[in-house]
């Protein structure tokens, strides 16, 4: 099969330069990947792991037809507030991901924000963050902080350490203890392993992914897309963005694989322009200018990515190691 990135190996390794003025609201992400060493594919087994991703993917998507509710706030309010903490001690993008996921999954089973006792009780929104993002870090980090200093990221209200773990044990059996959902992360991990994607460039793209993401997790509207979609719209963006004369083609590629709806993707792709675009004033990634443009997508997309000229980007922005914010060094209860 031909990989639809394969261009992107180079040897040498470059990197992505952000720009010097980061958009506001964007969120650092860490680069855990291990690089791609794949020399061959089982593509049953992939078959396999595909199937399986979307038979389960449907049980992460909440039907709510695009409707802002009226704690649309509390639920934006609280996860900024995950995405702050996930960027101070540089948790990893999954944590981020599946403390939002938790979080959504208990309120949509526990009976939403929407009570009037629930209003008046905005601590109640807190508390389940708190609690979230602490099982979200236990289960991907290796070292997680006291359930003290989790809270110390901008956190309107403080609680104990066992008001938090009351709060974890209803949570779990809230969600039947499922904590491993498929997520719009999966599909992106799935992708680059198909494609056959390898070395420092598979894992630079990926993270471009990854910190997209993040910028659109307190969006609740994205919460009634199939995290296939977000993953694949996702992916579209971040070509286009880079080089939009071959973002087609791999737009097509990319659907033939996962076999999902285009104009669902394309619907998703178009909130994420709309939100990149009101937060960073339209601006998108500084090309590289080219004399000639190469034939066919795989020379452009080796040019784009492989040159030895680094990229400007100012689409969200995140620092691949944020300085001075990592404090992953005591270990929280259990």
């Amino acid at each position: 099969m031909m990989t639809l990135l394969d261009s992107l190996y180079c040897e040498e390794k470059h990197q992505w330069e952000d720009d010097e003025e980061e958009p506001v609201g964007s969120y650092s992400c860490v680069d855990n990947h291990p690089q791609h060493t794949l020399l061959e594919h089982d593509l049953y087994w992939e078959d396999q792991e595909l199937s399986s991703l979307i038979s389960k993917e449907s049980d992460e998507c909440f039907d709510n037809n695009g409707h802002i509710s009226p704690s649309a706030n509390h639920r934006r309010e609280a996860v900024e507030w995950m995405l702050g903490v996930v960027s101070h001690y540089s948790f990893t993008a999954l944590t981020a991901v599946l403390a939002v996921n938790y979080l959504d999954r208990f309120f949509d089973r526990f009976g939403g924000l929407e009570s009037e006792k629930k209003q008046q009780q905005p601590w109640m929104t807190q508390l389940a963050a708190v609690s979230c993002l602490s099982l979200a870090a236990k289960v991907e980090e290796t070292h997680v902080p006291l359930l003290l200093d989790l809270q110390m990221e901008g956190s309107k209200y403080v609680f104990e350490a066992k008001t938090i773990q009351k709060m974890e044990i209803l949570i779990l059996s809230t969600l039947e203890w499922k904590m491993n959902p498929v997520t719009p992360l999966s599909f992106l991990d799935y992708i680059t392993r198909r494609l056959g994607l390898k070395s420092y460039l598979s894992s630079e793209f990926l993270k471009r992914c990854e910190c997209l993401l993040l910028c659109f997790l307190p969006d609740g509207r994205f919460r009634s897309y199939l995290p296939s979609v977000i993953a694949t719209a996702t992916m579209v963006h971040v070509i286009h963005s880079v080089e939009p004369c071959i973002g087609n083609e791999y737009e097509s590629q990319l659907l033939g694989i996962l076999g999902i709806n285009k104009e669902d993707v394309e619907e998703c792709w178009k909130q994420i322009q709309e939100i990149t675009c009101s937060r960073n004033g339209g601006r998108h990634f500084n090309k590289r200018k080219f004399g000639a443009v190469p034939g066919s997508p795989d020379a452009v997309m080796d040019l784009s990515f492989s040159s030895d000229e680094s990229w400007s980007v100012e689409n969200p922005s995140v620092p691949s190691s944020p300085e001075g914010g990592a404090k992953k060094t005591r270990k929280g209860e259990a």
